[in-house]
């Protein structure tokens, strides 16, 4: 009996897909299975994406589930095709991702093979970026600056309304307009964002919330644009916050503290730096400036999220640049974003995407940090 305790087992859900295609450069609209044991690894795919399956991947032994030794009803479900495999492989114990299907888990327990769940990453080597990947990744942070740039150009472009609304082309400019015209440079490039962040005002106080609505003139706009190219599935991430016309004096001096505590994490960035130590300094010089962090009637004020987190084929990956971040390593591609955030006003926020290299850091692409336009 060979042994198993190498064994990994993942199932492309929507959260493996990613490992999966890092493994054995596959991706399929529907779920598949992918096995690895040492050096030998098995992808079973449906019947039609066999031919595919084949012609796109190197030292991958394809299979479809008629390939297998399924027994009775074991070919139409996930959980039969694991059973199968497994059983095919002559394996008694497992290691699944905490995204496997509970069901997948079920169905092998019942069978009698130990399944151990991951306590961490799959493929931890992923967080170190090859070459390559450095270049699909700067791919696809060109086309996230380029996305802002038109985004800018609209905001520029617009005038100021009687009402402070802003108008552009003879119609006010809205959230969702603006994240039309940023999407139609996106796909120019193979790329797709349709998270994408174009938060006005008070909207911008809260880092997730997308935008809807009308933008107006003396606020702070943040946009937030981070696009996966669409050939090869790397990620890029870029922020700007930016006021058409003239800000509060407060805003201006936030900006100043945001922009003064991005420019001190990445003097820090090298490798063997830690992310908690980043982290830490950011925090220290919004202090500093005067920002505190908090909470008013259970809504939180200040700076109350991570300085950043690693890019890849997920938008958010290991490491981090955060209380719980470990040593950088050179091949880490992390985004650094302070920010602050007050729900009276709004929010601030810079973000770029930088690699980090044996002298320090290098920017993917560069790209100014305009305030007012």
């Amino acid at each position: 009996m060979k042994k198993s305790t190498d064994a990994i087992l993942l199932v492309s859900t929507t959260d493996e897909a990613p490992n999966v295609f890092y493994a054995s450069g596959f991706v399929a609209p529907d779920p598949v299975l992918f096995l690895k044991q040492g050096r030998r690894r098995i992808l079973v795919v449906p019947p039609l994406e066999a031919g595919r399956a084949r012609q796109t991947t190197r030292g991958v032994i394809v299979r479809t589930p008629r390939q297998l030794p399924c027994e009775e009803g074991e070919a139409r479900s996930l959980s039969g095709w694991a059973l199968a495999l497994l059983r095919a492989e002559r394996l008694k114990k497992v290691t699944v991702s905490p995204g496997c299907p509970v069901r997948v888990v079920r169905a092998l327990e019942a069978a009698g093979i130990r399944v151990a769940v991951a306590e961490v990453a799959i493929f931890p080597e992923r967080e170190r970026k090859t070459p390559i990947e450095i270049e699909h990744l700067r791919e696809a942070q060109r086309a996230a600056v380029a996305a802002m740039r038109r985004a800018i150009a609209c905001l520029r472009e617009s005038r100021i309304g009687p009402r402070g609304q802003l108008r552009w082309k003879g119609q006010l400019l809205t959230s969702e307009r603006l994240r039309f015209e940023i999407q139609c440079a996106l796909l120019e490039r193979q790329c797709h964002a349709p998270e994408t962040i174009v938060a006005g005002g008070r909207q911008g106080a809260d880092p997730h919330e997308r935008g809807s609505g009308p933008l107006c003139a003396g606020e702070p706009i943040v946009l937030d644009i981070f696009p996966r190219h669409q050939r090869t599935g790397y990620w890029g991430d870029i922020t700007r916050t930016v006021v058409k016309g003239e800000p509060k004096p407060e805003v201006r001096r936030m900006y100043r503290a945001v922009k003064e505590a991005q420019a001190a994490a990445l003097r820090m960035l090298r490798p063997g730096v830690t992310g908690d130590a980043v982290h830490r300094q950011v925090q220290d010089v919004l202090l500093a400036r005067g920002f505190e962090t908090g909470e008013r009637n259970g809504v939180p004020f200040g700076f109350f999220h991570g300085t950043g987190h690693g890019v890849g084929l997920d938008i958010h990956e290991g490491p981090r640049l955060s209380l719980r971040g470990g040593p950088l390593r050179v091949g880490h591609v992390v985004t650094v974003e302070p920010g602050l955030y007050d729900p009276e006003w709004g929010g601030m926020r810079i973000e770029d995407t930088v690699v980090i290299t044996r002298r320090g850091y290098e920017p993917l692409a560069t790209m100014a940090k305009p305030l007012c336009l």
